[in-house]
């Protein structure tokens, strides 16, 4: 294989000897990356879509140019309805290979049937409209807004769960749970869905009709918005139900006061149990933050150590390309090339060798750019004169010239009528090069300015 970072070809070493590149770190992360993938892949064959997810997106955390589960999480989004997110992924993939990858071919697909775009759009907003009805506790508003999303995006896996939830709150648990179970047949290990089936099935009698046992030919998708703090709303919505018709029966009928008492303990622990429900969402929305967080943190870390790296590895490389141009004899651009390192980055040993480098790339660039601004200034081309003296004095201050460069800056800058200027060249080559011709020549332009 050849080198991720120089490209040097390897055989069997565990380090690049060009570059120290962890070759045996680099093929770790891609091994683990890749099992990830297969894990992903046999969960999608398996319609374990959210466990496929988390496994591609696990795959290129590790690895973001592992094209195939990036285009594979691409797909799933894509079936569960969030075509915003399967986009994303693979714009990302063409990203790191444009040619012969086939997400160009799902990107152009959906791009040539607008039609089909703006439906899924239109659902998108149905869904939100929904969620904004349900803060208004008008859920049967809302359900008609999310019947409508679904019939324009059949597997809007998000819109079927807000949908059985407006059901719970609208006392049809039976009709609830056929929802959630169209949820499961899209997607068999959605966590939300399993958990509301478990405690739908408990409370729902078995139907002699085929109305429980399915929705429709409708399927759903599922965007990746938060939308699930209607939660909280409708279990509101469900309590001051409860309470409402409790106060209603022992006006209307007092007589009943027994059954009622009875009628009012049980909705009470059925709100009980809604608002426990809620409190586990929310722990366990809080513990999926915290874990996302800290691989996070890690992943950054991890991330942060490869860049340190690769920027070594890079300034190392200009370290190398600058000594080839100065066996060219290109001075000036490998002196430019030495300037432009980080000297923080590279490894002490590279250190040495910038050091020794630069030794003789300095002296011999100094000298080509004073020459250089030696000869345009005799044209009178002032500006390139005093850039070629600058990058002469940057570069070295202790040649036999060093003055002189002082002085014609000096007298560039008087001719540019940038008399303070003038005045602190003239200044410096006196204090620096004491009896030399520069020196001397400064200071009697200097009193002629004073």
């Amino acid at each position: 294989m050849n080198c991720p970072a120089c490209n040097n070809e390897i055989k069997q070493a565990n380090r690049c000897p060009i570059c120290q590149f962890d070759i045996a770190l680099y093929r770790k992360i891609k091994d683990i990356s890749s099992r990830l993938y297969n894990k992903g892949l046999e969960q999608a064959h398996n319609r374990e879509l959210t466990a496929a997810i988390d496994s591609l997106t696990k795959a290129i955390e590790f690895d973001k140019t592992n094209i195939d589960a990036r285009n594979l999480l691409g797909l799933i989004y894509f079936e569960m309805g969030q075509v915003g997110q399967a986009l994303t992924e693979w714009i990302i993939s063409t990203h790191f290979k444009k040619e012969d990858n086939i997400a160009n071919d799902y990107i152009n697909q959906i791009q040539n049937n607008p039609r089909k775009l703006d439906l899924y759009n239109d659902s998108i907003r149905m869904y939100n409209q929904a969620i904004e009805y349900i803060r208004q506790r008008s859920e049967d508003l809302a359900i008609i807004q999310l019947k409508k999303a679904i019939q324009e995006s059949p597997n809007f896996v998000e819109a079927y769960c807000l949908l059985a939830l407006c059901y719970i709150a609208e006392k049809d648990k039976a009709k609830a749970l056929s929802y959630i179970e169209k949820v499961l047949e899209i997607d068999i290990s959605n966590p939300k869905a399993l958990r509301y089936q478990k405690e739908l099935k408990s409370s729902v009698r078995p139907q002699t009709n085929d109305r429980s046992k399915t929705v429709g030919k409708h399927e759903t998708k599922r965007t990746r918005q938060t939308y699930f703090s209607p939660l909280g709303q409708i279990a509101g919505f469900i309590v001051g139900a409860i309470c409402t018709a409790a106060l209603l029966f022992i006006l209307v009928i007092p007589d009943k006061t027994n059954a009622l008492n009875r009628q009012i303990a049980d909705l009470n622990a059925e709100n009980q149990r809604l608002e426990e429900e809620i409190t586990k969402i929310t722990r366990e929305s809080q513990e999926t933050i915290s874990s996302l967080e800290e691989q996070l943190a890690t992943m950054q870390e991890t991330n942060d150590e490869l860049q340190k790296k690769q920027n070594a590895i890079e300034e190392a490389q200009k370290i190398s390309q600058a000594e080839t141009l100065y066996n060219s004899s290109n001075f000036a651009e490998a002196a430019s090339l030495l300037m432009s390192i980080d000297l923080d980055v590279i490894s002490e040993e590279n250190k040495t060798v910038y050091d020794q480098l630069a030794g003789k790339v300095f002296k011999e660039a100094g000298r080509y750019h004073y020459n250089t601004g030696l000869n345009s200034y005799s044209k009178g081309d002032y500006d390139n004169a005093k850039l070629n003296f600058e990058k002469s004095y940057l570069y070295v201050k202790d040649q036999y010239y060093s003055d002189n460069v002082l002085y014609y800056l000096g007298r560039i800058y008087e001719a540019e009528n940038n008399i303070e200027k003038a005045k602190e060249c003239y200044q410096q080559a006196i204090d620096q090069y004491k009896g030399t011709d520069g020196a001397n020549s400064s200071r009697r332009r200097l009193n002629n300015l004073q």
